[in-house]
């Protein structure tokens, strides 16, 4: 899709990965994170749109009848919607890190981190803090001013640092490794900026 000059093609080939993509599935939600990046680095502002759809769509809970009590319209469960929320995470960092650096600079505030920022809080499903501290860890890489050749003011870098610090208290588990990992990124951007 990277190659592809046809928009037609690309919105086509982005709905049926969506489409097609087991959520419960880790190993298909990086690949299809992979293809996304790779696809952003042609076609960006079509594949954040394409999330932006997905997050509105896929990702709450749609009810009909009086004030939402009878039931819900698509049959998706609250585990349904938190795997597509951990896929559309990771879908998030891998186009970061993929996109044009001289594109992504000026989308990753205003886009990006405004789509996920509202999921740092409350998680409940492990599976989407685990893609959420990976999503972070790319964003960091991709901020890296080795990575985008030029300085950059990255203002939510210190509140990402305090998730990671608030998660490594909170977990025990290999995500407790994960958010020193990711930590570590952007203690480093953080550094330089200073």
């Amino acid at each position: 899709m990277r190659k592809s000059t046809k928009k037609d093609f690309v919105n086509k080939s982005l709905n049926l990965i969506f489409q097609n993509i087991n959520h419960s599935s880790q190993t298909e939600r990086e690949g299809c994170s992979i293809s996304l990046g790779f696809t952003a680095a042609s076609h960006l502002q079509i594949v954040l749109s394409k999330l932006e759809s997905v997050a509105k769509t896929d990702m709450v809970k749609k009810s009909s009848g009086l004030m939402g009590f009878v039931k819900d319209k698509t049959g998706q469960t609250d585990a349904a919607i938190e795997k597509v929320k951990a896929t559309v995470m990771l879908f998030y960092g891998f186009v970061t890190l993929y996109a044009p650096p001289e594109l992504i600079v000026s989308r990753v505030e205003a886009t990006i981190l405004r789509s996920i920022n509202p999921h740092f809080s409350n998680i409940k499903d492990p599976t989407v803090k685990q893609n959420l501290i990976r999503a972070t860890e790319l964003i960091g890489k991709a901020l890296h001013p080795d990575h985008i050749r030029q300085s950059y003011n990255f203002s939510n870098c210190s509140d990402l640092v305090n998730h990671m610090q608030t998660y490594m208290k909170a977990e025990y588990t290999e995500m407790r490794v994960l958010a020193l990992k990711t930590s570590t990124v952007l203690v480093k951007i953080e550094n330089l900026e200073n």
